[in-house]
C-alpha cells in the first residue's frame, strides 16, 4: 500500500454492519468531500463480527439512539430498493421478522 493510499479524512476501523453502513452514508452524503477508508481485518467479511453474529437484528435498547439506529436498519432490510438504487440485482438479505 503506497503512503498516499494510507491518506483518509475518515478512518473507520472494522467493516462490520455498522462501520459500513458509516461509511456508505458518509460518502453518499452531498455535503462531505472528504475520502473515507474501511480498515477490515477481513477483507472478504467472512469473518467479521456482523457474519458470525446470530444475524438478528436488537430493537430491545434504553437509550433512544439505539432504539432508532436498530428502527433504520430494519427499514433498510424491508426495502434495499430504497438504500441501493442503482445495485442490479436488489440485494436480498434474507430478512424474516419474526
Amino acid at each position: 500500500m503506497s503512503a498516499a493510499s494510507q491518506r483518509a479524512d475518515v478512518v473507520i476501523v472494522g467493516g462490520a454492519v455498522v462501520g459500513s453502513a458509516v461509511a456508505y452514508f458518509l460518502a453518499r452524503d452531498p455535503d462531505f468531500w472528504g475520502s473515507v477508508m474501511v480498515v477490515e481485518r477481513d477483507q472478504t467479511y467472512a469473518t467479521a463480527s456482523t457474519t458470525l453474529s446470530a444475524a438478528s437484528v436488537r430493537q430491545q435498547f434504553s437509550t433512544p439512539v439505539n432504539i432508532q439506529m436498530s428502527q433504520f436498519a430494519v427499514q433498510v432490510l424491508r426495502h434495499p430498493e430504497w438504500w441501493f438504487p442503482l445495485l442490479e440485482p436488489v440485494p436480498d438479505f434474507g430478512f424474516v421478522e419474526g
